[in-house]
């Protein structure tokens, strides 16, 4: 693994036992694999610990941390990131194989831009699709129109 990585996998867990399993899973199995995932464990108090120390991958690093909650586990994990991009990722979100390598190239290819996102395929528990959600909004001028209003990106 680079010391310092392209990319930061940034997820923020708290009671995730039920579902980080199969995030982490979706983040190893990634196309480019030189990324680092900082896991930011909010105090939980189910099995999610557990769940995150049975894999062994030296690119995974655990922040642990009382329960503060979503925001703060995020700047927990900002701190201790090394990445020069940050892919924000939940515990209980699955992705698709190259969504890293996809985001990272479009980056790299376009150096004006700041941030890219995608939409989202929601799945119920036992992983029937049920809706595709796409962004509101893709050119500048369509972001700065709808973001006083709504959120515009998605972060997956």
């Amino acid at each position: 693994m680079n010391a310092t990585p392209p990319i930061t996998v940034l997820m923020p867990a708290y009671n995730a036992g039920k579902y980080i399993r199969e995030a982490i899973e979706s983040v190893l199995q990634q196309t480019f694999a030189d990324f680092e995932l900082v896991i930011v464990n909010d105090g939980s108090t189910d099995n999610t610990m557990q769940v995150i120390n049975s894999f062994d991958d030296e690119r995974i690093r655990v922040i642990s941390q009382d329960n503060r909650g979503v925001a703060q586990a995020l700047n927990s994990g900002l701190k201790h990131s090394r990445g020069q991009y940050i892919a924000r990722f939940d515990a209980d979100d699955i992705c698709y194989p190259h969504r890293l390598e996809k985001q990272l190239h479009f980056l790299n290819a376009n150096p004006d831009y700041i941030m890219v996102g995608s939409g989202a395929d929601y799945v119920l528990e036992i992983g029937d699709f049920l809706f595709h959600c796409s962004c509101i909004a893709y050119t500048h001028e369509e972001i700065v129109d709808k973001l006083y209003f709504y959120c515009p990106f998605l972060h997956p």
